[in-house]
């Protein structure tokens, strides 16, 4: 297996570039987010169709790809953080080289249907970061500045969990690379170059969704199952889940029907960790890193190395 490798860490001064793969972004919210990357102290480069419309993109699929790829070919730039998710990120995956991404590697910073961006880096053995996204929780400070921190600069200890933070659904103890992003961008990856693989490899799962109906998440757990792409997987850790719940009246909870989806796969599985679709502050987590789940009476999740070099 191929070592996996780690972007440079950001240091004060670096370019940071910005675009918009999937959904259209809120020209305000884009302007607050570029300025609190000043404030952390590094330039910012906004490409041309960054601030465009096609329908409910940013731009149209060419045009979307010719921003990424500029940013990616820049040998300036040190970061890439994604404007906002959406829609529309998985027509750009095709037409990405992953030896650029493992000869120039840099930060790519995202979630929703960044997830898409993820498997590539997953793929060519790259780290990547599932984390704020600028015309959204950087343009209204709901990010988690410590674990923004570990994992972009190194300036801070590696990412964990406070006690109690965690809900655990299965109790043991698991180490491995931490993979995963948004549950309903892994499914529909599934059956495609670039689906969820662990390659063998033991793995922490790292799953998380909003507004999702119980039966959809349930569709989205066969999916995988189904498809292979858990075949490694020795812990799972889902995140905050926000809108997941089914109705109080429904007479069951988000817990048994995630469960019910996983039964037979004998692993720890915990809930509440708060990256990507959350009301708390969001988490920047590495994904390529190792980590741990610990499922006891509190569980607690934790990143187990330095993302960048």
């Amino acid at each position: 297996m191929r070592p996996w490798i780690r972007p440079r860490a950001l240091r004060t001064g670096d370019l940071v570039g910005i675009c918009a793969p999937a959904g259209a972004i809120d020209r305000d919210r884009l302007d607050k987010g570029v300025a609190e990357l000043e404030a952390l102290g590094y330039r910012v480069k906004v490409t041309p169709g960054t601030r465009g419309r096609s329908r409910f993109n940013s731009g149209t699929r060419g045009e979307r790809l010719a921003d990424l790829r500029s940013l990616l070919e820049d040998p300036d730039v040190s970061a890439i953080v994604a404007a906002r998710g959406g829609a529309g990120s998985g027509w750009l995956v095709p037409h990405l080289d992953p030896a650029l991404l493992r000869e120039r590697p840099r930060a790519i910073v995202g979630y929703s249907d960044l997830t898409f961006l993820h498997l590539v880096c997953n793929r060519a053995g790259v780290v990547s970061f599932h984390g704020p996204m600028v015309a959204w929780e950087l343009a209204t400070g709901s990010y988690d500045r410590p674990s923004w921190s570990a994992a972009l600069t190194g300036a801070a200890p590696p990412y964990a969990t406070e006690p109690a933070e965690l809900s655990v659904l299965r109790p043991g103890e698991a180490e491995g690379r931490l993979r995963g992003g948004c549950l309903s961008i892994l499914a529909a990856a599934a059956g495609t170059p670039w689906a969820l693989t662990t390659e063998g490899e033991d793995t922490i799962l790292f799953l998380e969704d909003v507004d999702e109906k119980p039966f959809r998440l349930d569709r989205m757990l066969m999916q995988l199952r189904q498809s292979g792409a858990l075949e490694g997987v020795r812990g799972i850790v889902f995140g905050d889940m926000k809108g997941c719940s089914p109705p109080l009246d429904a007479g069951y909870g988000l817990e048994e029907v995630l469960l019910d989806a996983l039964a037979g796969l004998d692993v720890p599985i915990a809930l509440g960790l708060s990256s990507g679709h959350t009301t708390s502050p969001n988490v920047t987590l590495p994904l390529g890193v190792r980590a741990r789940l610990s499922c006891d009476e509190d569980g607690r999740f934790e990143v187990l190395e330095a993302a960048v070099s």
